[in-house]
């Protein structure tokens, strides 16, 4: 469209003004449809956000009360002074049709937003000095922006809160459960669509065979997966999940075999059958080493479409891991870009109806303690993630640190290390710090280092 104009209705929006002036009662409605930015022209934007004001205040708006507050505005002198308010309750104000002319104003300014934004994109392509990656973060921005609504919050009564929760009780395909860990299975029982789950750990500790044993667990279910892996390349994690699917609790493939191109013919055969079971499993992967946390939603829904195409419902989105995600917002501190992430991660929870798991990275502080067991607290220096959380859940392994204290064979400390060791060979602790929904505490796992699965 060559005529950009016509991406404006500045009569729709004198019309909607002088509705909401002439029935004050309407701008609640309005403002959880169109945004004061959303007019074309400014003068516009800045009456409605008077509207909303005076509306918040419980002071009545009209073309009487509202002049004091712009009788100093040049573009309203320029209209013809304050007496333009009283024009506008006539300008074809309709209030049956208000919500209609708000819907087009928003939607108008959407697409203006989104020319705007594809420009930018455009003139970036034409600079050789931008690279492709902020081309596409540019596009990406202003699709993303574009699909944002503001109109379709869920807005039930008490009672209709009790009526959903009481249907989902007799629904048999609301929540996941793994399987393949049926200690975890047993203590957070059922991950719920739209729940933040946080799967938090120092490096060593297992989070990402956690991770795809669990999806495995759920894709096998019949449940759609998506796993978002922003540090594995998808050749890394093709070998671990054929590890993972080889393992039969006595043995498999190990995964230095698999990385290191070194199988037997035996174990050639594994992997093959690991593959052919892999092909009819609704489980797809996001191989990506850079994401915003708006592309991210993006992308989700893309994939949430793809797989309702094929009779499948996406219930649960892995991301490996969550400080990996980039903020959409620049130049943010580290604490307000991982806050926006995990805030970003929730409502991409709610608004796609999916189980979200995130992992996240722990700082060293955990480490500083005796018994080195994380904490609740020890998320609290990585931004919001504690408060966004629905399920926080922490992985410890003590045998990871027991062999970097391995002492002499033979000394005096050697056999109670030994005995140590022993105890806790191949176990994997299951934190479950945090649960909104179900109970807290801890369950035991195990975690096979070689094969790269976890069990219970």
């Amino acid at each position: 469209m060559n005529d950009r104009t016509a991406l404006a209705n500045v009569e729709a929006e004198a019309a909607l003004l002088g509705a909401l002036m002439m029935e004050n009662a309407l701008i609640d409605r309005a403002a959880d449809i169109v945004q004061p930015a959303d007019f074309a022209e400014p003068v516009h934007g800045r009456i409605y956000s008077l509207l909303i004001r005076e509306r918040s205040l419980g002071r009545h708006a009209n073309p009487v009360t509202l002049p004091p507050f712009l009788q100093d505005d040049p573009a309203i002198e320029a209209l013809g002074g304050t007496g333009y308010l009283a024009q506008l309750t006539g300008s074809g104000a309709s209030m049956l049709g208000a919500m209609d002319f708000a819907r087009q104003i928003r939607d108008l300014a959407k697409r203006r937003r989104l020319v705007e934004g594809l420009d930018a994109a455009i003139g970036l392509a034409s600079d050789l000095s931008a690279t492709t990656e902020q081309i596409v973060d540019t596009a990406d921005a202003a699709i993303v922006d574009a699909g944002a609504t503001t109109d379709t919050m869920h807005q039930p009564s008490g009672a209709d809160c009790i009526r959903e929760m009481i249907d989902s009780m007799d629904d048999p395909a609301s929540g996941i459960l793994c399987n393949a860990i049926p200690s975890l299975d047993g203590l957070w029982g059922k991950l719920r669509e739209k729940q933040l789950v946080i799967v938090a750990g120092r490096p060593g500790m297992g989070k990402s065979a956690m991770a795809l044993s669990y999806a495995v667990g759920v894709a096998r279910g019949g449940h759609g997966v998506l796993f978002v892996s922003l540090e594995m390349s998808s050749q890394e994690l093709g070998g671990r999940l054929a590890a993972d699917m080889c393992f039969n609790g006595r043995g498999g493939v190990p995964y230095a075999a698999i990385s290191n191109r070194n199988l037997t013919p035996d174990q050639r055969r594994m992997v093959a059958r690991a593959h052919g079971e892999m092909s009819g499993l609704p489980m797809q992967v996001i191989d990506t080493g850079r994401i915003t946390i708006g592309r991210l939603g993006m992308m989700i829904r893309r994939h949430k479409r793809r797989m309702a195409a094929h009779g499948v419902e996406l219930k649960l989105v892995i991301v490996d891991y969550l400080q990996l995600v980039s903020a959409d917002t620049k130049g943010r501190s580290q604490y307000e870009a991982v806050s926006e992430v995990s805030r970003g991660l929730k409502a991409i929870a709610k608004d796609n109806d999916v189980v979200m798991m995130a992992l996240a990275q722990l700082s060293r502080e955990a480490e500083k303690r005796p018994d080195k067991r994380p904490l609740l607290s020890d998320l609290r220096d990585s931004g919001q993630i504690e408060q966004d959380a629905d399920v926080a859940m922490f992985l410890f392994r003590q045998e990871y640190y027991l062999r970097k204290e391995q002492p002499e064979e033979g000394s005096a400390e050697w056999p109670a290390w030994r005995a140590a060791l022993d105890a806790c060979q191949n176990r994997i602790d299951f934190i479950v710090a945090k649960n909104r929904q179900g109970q807290e505490g801890i369950a035991t796992g195990e975690f096979w280092g070689a094969n790269q699965a976890v069990r219970g």
